[in-house]
């Protein structure tokens, strides 16, 4: 009876680590690490060029980005928009959806116009993308949007 006993717990517990490893398992694949990052880059175009800085604040499921930016071609044309999203993971690859997409009095570009060189994420309420983001040994966050590595978002001195 001692050995039946012996053998239940045994039994039991392999069962409860498999279930501690995979549920583990399942929250790290899922679980969204929070972090702030800076990112400031010029994006070419064949008719335009534009100089952007975004910052990212993730914090759960939710995120801010705001995203600033000028007009090669007419310097008076500038960008001030922040963005609301939420976000969910399933192992690196994130999906941002806008919930509110906010521009600032001196925001003077059309969204119409901004369409051609933007994903929609970064315009219009209710859309969505899909990003790789791979953390860097040195705590900054490598952007991937589709295949091509995008940019290098630098962690706030505070994530270090």
């Amino acid at each position: 009876m001692a050995h039946y006993r012996k053998m239940l717990f045994a039994l039991c517990f392999s069962l409860l680590m498999v279930a501690v490893v995979v549920g583990y398992y399942l929250w790290h694949r899922h679980y969204i690490q929070p972090f702030l990052c800076k990112v400031s880059f010029i994006q070419h175009h064949s008719d335009e060029t534009l100089y952007l800085w975004l910052n990212y604040t993730v914090d759960g499921n939710n995120g801010i980005l705001s995203m600033n930016g000028r007009v090669k071609s007419d310097p008076t044309k500038t960008l001030d928009r922040k963005i609301f999203f939420q976000v969910e993971r399933k192992d690196r690859i994130y999906h941002l959806k806008s919930v509110r997409n906010m521009k600032f009095p001196d925001d003077n570009v059309s969204d119409s116009w901004l369409e051609k060189y933007e994903p929609l994420f970064f315009i219009y309420s209710n859309e969505s993308i899909y990003i790789r983001i791979k953390k860097q040994d040195n705590h900054n966050y490598l952007f991937i949007f589709g295949t091509l590595p995008t940019y290098v978002c630098h962690a706030s001195k505070t994530e270090r």
